[in-house]
């Protein structure tokens, strides 16, 4: 194990240093964005300034959205896929029952917490724009404004003929660009995949026009640069199902993942002419005994990883996921996880888990616990009852019980000096882009709670 304190925030100060320039040219787009007035686009909108008080109750929102789906009415469905940016369901869809085709890919609230949209016909709570206000509703009560995100121009250019850059690699929040590099996972191949997994479904769901089943060279290339052009990007995250080995003719092991990744790595890249770039891989955990190829991965252009684990307890992650259990092995995973740590350094590698989805809480904050000791961020991703999976019919806990648990997760994450990452270390640290998780608002309500208490001491003591 290495020392990890205080490298989270040493790593953060060296990304910082990197991709200065990228972060700049992002922040004066948001600026030129929010704050434009612009009438073709009148629900994107500045956010407020953060208080504990409102980030608190932005925190319960979003878990009750996140937990419940949300229903829209037409008047907040206007200008979708023109103006405001639509969901393009790159890697799973998390839409509960039967949904519409185009939906808004996430939400804003007022301090610019993201919700990501999972549409449920049956849900208690509607989004709806009044005079010229997009609101939320709950049982037909007011519970609070929410805004759009806009539409990137590049989603419209060309990537190839007849194939717009939207398909080959959309936007993730408000500063993210994210490319799925397989639309299949070959743990399916063998009926392994994770119970609550709808990976393979949504290939067949959104081939029509929303994903691309192989992105080449070429296109990923011409719209990495249109897209960190634009100036509406600042870190990359890509993400994918498994890719099994093979032997080639001369009896040598190829990965596939290794293969594709780096592939997509090398276009990024020529694309953004740079060798460092803001790009998190959160793949399965390399297969080779060992481990080599993460030294390999990094040197190659990966600027941190994650190895999602999923399921903590031993048992439970045989049972709900079990390809990874029979091709890697838990044990396996986590040295992985280990000497991915060893090589990046604290700061750059992560594992999610699935919260309120099978595992109960104690087994959970003992995985947050292992992982913060190894200074690895851990992201408790809001389980939904998604179509394709067995599940689909069930439901999750209670918002309430997602918003204590997180408070948990946090206290040990903070306990071993693992803070927030930087957004390209770990994209789910980032509450720009972070739509799955509360993990990232509640780090930052923590630090919006120091910021406030500090000034509470300097007045009282001037």
């Amino acid at each position: 194990m290495i020392d990890s304190s205080n490298g989270n925030n040493l790593q953060r100060k060296e990304a910082q240093g990197l991709f200065a320039d990228i972060n700049k040219k992002w922040e004066e787009w948001y600026k030129a964005t929010y704050w434009a007035d612009d009438p073709t686009t009148p629900l994107v909108k500045p956010p407020l300034d953060p208080t504990p008080e409102g980030l608190e109750k932005e925190i319960w929102v979003k878990a009750s959205l996140l937990v419940d789906g949300i229903t829209f009415d037409e008047s907040a469905l206007e200008g979708i896929c023109d103006v405001y940016r639509e969901q393009s369901r790159w890697l799973f869809d998390w839409n509960i029952g039967e949904h519409r085709y185009y939906l808004p890919e996430e939400l804003l609230l007022p301090m610019d917490s993201i919700v990501q949209v999972r549409e449920n016909r049956d849900s208690r709570w509607l989004c709806t724009v009044e005079d010229g206000i997009m609101l939320i509703k709950r049982d037909g009560k007011f519970v609070i404004e929410c805004r759009h995100i806009p539409r990137p121009k590049y989603y419209s250019q060309e990537a190839s003929p007849d194939i717009i850059m939207r398909r080959i690699a959309p936007k993730r929040g408000q500063d993210c660009l994210v490319l799925n590099y397989a639309t299949f996972c070959m743990y399916w191949a063998n009926n392994n995949g994770c119970d609550f997994c709808n990976i393979v479904p949504n290939i067949s769901w959104t081939k029509d026009d929303l994903q691309v089943s192989k992105r080449s060279y070429e296109q990923i290339l011409k719209t990495t640069k249109a897209a960190f052009d634009e100036g509406c990007l600042k870190h990359i995250l890509l993400t994918g199902g498994y890719l099994n080995q093979y032997k080639n003719k001369s009896g040598e092991i190829v990965d596939r993942e290794d293969e594709m990744i780096l592939s997509v790595i090398r276009a990024m890249q020529e694309a953004l002419q740079r060798d460092d770039i803001p790009v998190n891989v959160i793949r399965t955990a390399p297969e080779d005994k060992d481990l080599k190829s993460i030294e390999e991965h990094k040197k190659k252009g990966a600027f941190s990883v994650a190895y999602n684990l999923e399921i903590w307890d031993p048992i439970l992650f045989d049972k709900y996921c079990p390809g990874k259990a029979k091709v890697q092995g838990r044990d396996h995973w986590l040295r992985a996880l280990e000497v991915a740590t060893e090589v990046y350094g604290p700061g750059r590698v992560s594992t999610h888990f699935v919260t309120g989805f099978i595992e109960p809480e104690a087994s959970l904050l003992e995985g947050v616990e292992w992982m913060s000791e190894h200074g690895i961020g851990s992201i408790p991703l809001i389980w939904s009852p998604v179509e394709g999976t067995r599940y689909s019919n069930f439901r999750a806990p209670k918002a309430e019980w997602f918003v204590d648990t997180i408070k948990k997760i946090v206290d040990i994450r903070l306990k071993h000096g693992v803070d927030a990452f930087d957004p390209a270390a770990l994209p789910n640290d980032c509450h720009l882009c972070g739509m799955p998780s509360l993990v990232a608002e509640e780090l930052r309500l923590r630090k919006v709670q120091r910021e406030f208490e500090a000034k509470k001491k300097m007045k009282a003591a001037a």
